[in-house]
């Protein structure tokens, strides 16, 4: 059972992470978006490495969210767990993609 009164400090890092993720998601799509854009007018700007980790990683990271809420004691952590690895997979995409 979730202590509401105390899982204050729990919230507002999951309203955190869920932020980050919202806002480097738009990053990632825009970027991805624009690459698409590009190799459809400019075959040669392809990147073939950068498309086909697309998938495979979105699969990956909902696969370890879903694995780490199943060993949640509290649906607070059944949230936390579930959205870390979606957090550090597409933060971590925003900050490669803005270096391109």
């Amino acid at each position: 059972m979730v202590d509401w009164w105390y899982s204050g400090p729990q919230m507002v890092r999951l309203w955190r992470m869920s932020m980050e993720t919202w806002s480097a998601s738009m990053v990632v799509i825009a970027e991805r978006s624009a690459m698409f854009g590009n190799a459809a007018i400019f075959p040669e700007a392809f990147d073939a490495k950068e498309f086909n980790r697309m998938v495979p990683e979105k699969v990956d990271a909902f696969t370890r969210g879903m694995m780490g809420a199943a060993r949640a004691r509290d649906p607070m952590e059944a949230a936390e767990n579930a959205l870390a690895p979606v957090h550090s997979r597409v933060t971590a995409n925003a900050r490669r993609l803005r270096r391109r």
